[in-house]
């Protein structure tokens, strides 16, 4: 009876637009970084597994939280992989496995763009950062773009001192949320 008055009234049925399933084989997760200045190292991360309960109708309800292994930076050159990855002044894999964004607010910037407020943990670091997010609905769920810049020296990644890599790093994230089926 409920779901008929809103039909009559024009209230849409909010629920349906409810998404926690993550397509995790559309999502990407690609970064790039300017090495010597004039370089650009492009990479990704292999895998992130994604917590999410999102409606854009409902997002004082929603929250995304994921995180990346660290073992699965890739670049295509395996030996920089290694060394992104173990090493100290870099990611530090071995005694930090992940990095970690859990959101603590979802807010609408405009028609189809949003903020992700949330903190971001990568190695002993943790910082609040807000993401400007894009974003798509289609019949099967959500299609999220967040394009990030991240300082790596917040967060001790590389050396301070060197410039061999450029300061910031760039993120660039696709994810795919499915609607749930009532």
């Amino acid at each position: 009876m409920i779901s008929k008055l809103a039909k009559v009234f024009g209230i849409k049925d909010k629920e349906k637009y409810r998404a926690q399933k993550v397509r995790t084989d559309a999502c990407q997760y690609n970064f790039t970084a300017v090495n010597m200045r004039f370089n650009k190292v492009k990479g990704f991360f292999k895998e992130a597994k994604i917590e999410a309960d999102f409606n854009i109708h409902e997002l004082e309800e929603s929250f995304l939280h994921a995180r990346w292994p660290v073992a699965g930076i890739r670049t295509g050159i395996p030996e920089r992989d290694k060394q992104l990855i173990e090493a100290p002044h870099f990611f530090n894999g071995l005694e930090y496995e992940e990095i970690v964004f859990k959101s603590h607010s979802i807010t609408k910037e405009s028609k189809n763009q949003l903020v992700f407020t949330g903190d971001l943990f990568i190695k002993e670091h943790r910082k609040t950062i807000a993401m400007y997010v894009g974003y798509q609905l289609d019949k099967t769920g959500y299609q999220l773009f967040v394009d990030y810049s991240l300082d790596r020296f917040e967060f001790g990644i590389g050396e301070s001192g060197s410039f061999a890599i450029g300061r910031q790093i760039e993120l660039e994230f696709d994810l795919y949320l499915e609607f749930e089926t009532l």
